[in-house]
């Protein structure tokens, strides 16, 4: 369907798009809350359940796809250990993301439209948040390694 070098080109955007919402997201939540200003802390908690909608989950599902096409031409998980190391590193900070952050996120959420205030158990999970949200960070990043040298 797609030339190898456009499906590189795809996977290679949506790398960025997963990576960099990633980063982004952290550090705009954790300069929000330092301003312990409810409005602003309020909007970022909704922008980011929005962005990681459209950028962290749509750049890891095109991730996935495409790196598992171009994968197969190495021989896939089975014939490259880079390949099987790949898909695991994605797969625990797709979990701690799946599990851990989105539901934060979520109550959250809750919490502001509740309280209207930042509020102890809100700063709680904040913190959890964020330790979480660092591991599911830098989990991925070897996979650029192994991506670039093909486990070399």
């Amino acid at each position: 369907m797609f030339s190898g070098e456009t499906l590189k080109i795809i996977h290679v955007l949506s790398v960025c798009l997963f990576l960099g919402n990633v980063v982004v997201s952290g550090t705009w939540a954790a300069l929000a809350e330092r301003t312990r200003n409810y409005e602003v802390i309020a909007f970022s908690n909704r922008l980011v359940l929005i962005t990681d909608a459209l950028f962290t989950f749509t750049g890891s599902l095109l991730v996935v796809g495409t790196g598992h096409i171009m994968g197969q031409r190495y021989g896939g998980a089975a014939n490259q250990s880079w390949i099987a190391w790949s898909y695991a590193l994605l797969g625990i900070s797709g979990a701690i993301w799946a599990v851990v952050l989105v539901p934060i996120q979520l109550r959250q959420r809750k919490i502001l439209k509740r309280d209207k205030a930042i509020t102890a158990e809100y700063l709680k999970l904040s913190k959890i948040w964020q330790i979480a949200g660092a591991i599911a960070t830098i989990v991925p990043l070897p996979i650029l390694y192994l991506m670039i040298t093909k486990g070399a």
